[in-house]
């Protein structure tokens, strides 16, 4: 079932027709129809809120189909990011060059617009749904700065943003356990930003190959320095999420190579810096709470071991997370992972069997790494009842 006929079915079970859910949300009956198949705003999470909002149902309910193969078929934004819009559609103007496609400051709103919608399907959908629509948006607007006609200044945010979206294509491949494609997409974001001048994107860009340094374990003090960069890029204007993120980023990096010292002091800069009010954050991270940063404090204190810490910031980032199921099973996994490490087994696998449909549904390969290197560590302890339980759980998913 794709999402429009998802959305069409619970319409009718609540009683609406085309007209009435259109008046609920602004749409004319036949921009509903087209909703309901499949057009364009059906895969524009704005949309998809106001949808579910209007039908009483959560986000998720709505992406519940088998919006994999629909995002992967359509390319989300057919025409451009942000045309998806039933009720902002637009014709690109061409300029007097033929086959150039002018491109104005509205245009480069609407890619950061869709920069942002990534950045939050991510949140809903997990990255291995995406990736083949992060590669073509990163490509769609690569081709507008080869080949499209700006002036010096729409040129310059355009470029930014092209790093922006290559950043998110990075996250999203890596999220879903694509590695080298991250590591390409991060390199190009960064030479993007860095040749523009735009210090806001290229520290994001190094933030995240921070995190693929020292997750693949190799190469922890690259990841140190590739976080000090970062820290220097968003000095000037990074708001105080971006810096608190570059240096949360820091502290697991010194984390990983055993560094308690300077792993607690980057900790501590990174929570005064997102209680500070200097500077600018960009339109991502908006989805950077206070429990985001509650979590990533707790994996970095998972890293050298020391778990009461570890498990309190992991509670506080499961309490704070509710409106993305997915993300609140994310760190749940995270959570027992925790209990694992510190030897409180049954723990673990109470918490996972408690939430377990939640949590092996996370459509992402590097969460999905993660479960099923819990499952492997508690089956020598079989004889453990709660062991049994997890592993009855895991055995009846295959």
């Amino acid at each position: 079932m794709t999402i429009g006929a998802t959305i069409r079915r619970i319409r009718k079970s609540s009683g609406l027709t085309q007209a009435e859910l259109g008046a609920l949300i602004h749409f004319t009956q036949p921009a509903v129809s087209q909703l309901e198949h499949d057009g364009p705003a059906a895969y524009d999470v704005r949309v998809l809120r106001r949808v579910a909002t209007a039908l009483q149902v959560p986000l998720t309910a709505l992406l519940a189909a088998d919006e994999e193969a629909e995002l992967k078929r359509r390319q989300f934004f057919k025409t451009g990011l942000g045309t998806a819009l039933a009720a902002d559609t637009r014709q690109q103007t061409n300029s007097s060059e033929a086959g150039r496609t002018r491109i104005g400051a509205s245009d480069v709103e609407r890619i950061v617009s869709g920069i942002d919608q990534l950045h939050e399907l991510q949140l809903v959908a997990g990255g291995d749904r995406l990736c083949a629509l992060a590669t073509n948006q990163s490509r769609y607007v690569q081709h507008l700065l080869d080949h499209g006609d700006y002036s010096e200044k729409v040129g310059a945010t355009l470029a930014g943003a092209a790093a922006e979206m290559m950043t998110v294509a990075g996250w999203i491949h890596y999220d879903a356990g694509r590695w080298e494609d991250a590591k390409r997409y991060y390199a190009d974001a960064a030479q993007a930003a860095t040749a523009t001048g735009d210090g806001i994107a290229a520290a994001h860009a190094w933030i995240n190959a921070c995190l693929l340094s020292y997750r693949e374990g190799s190469r922890p003090r690259e990841g140190i320095k590739l976080a000090e960069a970062a820290q220097l890029a968003a000095r000037r204007e990074g708001g105080p999420k971006l810096r608190a993120l570059a240096a949360i980023r820091e502290a697991e990096a010194y984390g990983a190579i055993g560094d308690r010292s300077a792993m607690v002091a980057a900790v501590g800069r990174a929570h005064r810096a997102y209680e500070s009010t200097r500077g600018r954050d960009p339109g991502y991270l908006a989805h950077l709470p206070e429990a985001q940063l509650s979590g990533l404090t707790g994996l970095v204190f998972m890293r050298i071991g020391s778990h009461r810490e570890s498990a309190a910031y992991l509670r506080a980032a499961i309490a704070g997370t509710a409106t993305y199921p997915r993300e609140t099973a994310a760190w749940r996994i995270r959570l027992a992972e925790s209990y694992l490490q510190s030897g409180s087994i049954a723990d673990a696998c109470v918490l996972l069997t408690d939430h377990f449909e939640a949590a092996s549904a996370v459509a992402s390969t590097r969460l999905q790494a993660a479960l099923q290197g819990i499952v492997s560590a508690v089956r020598p302890h079989s004889a453990v009842r709660e062991v049994r339980e997890l592993l009855g759980m895991w055995t009846a998913r295959s």
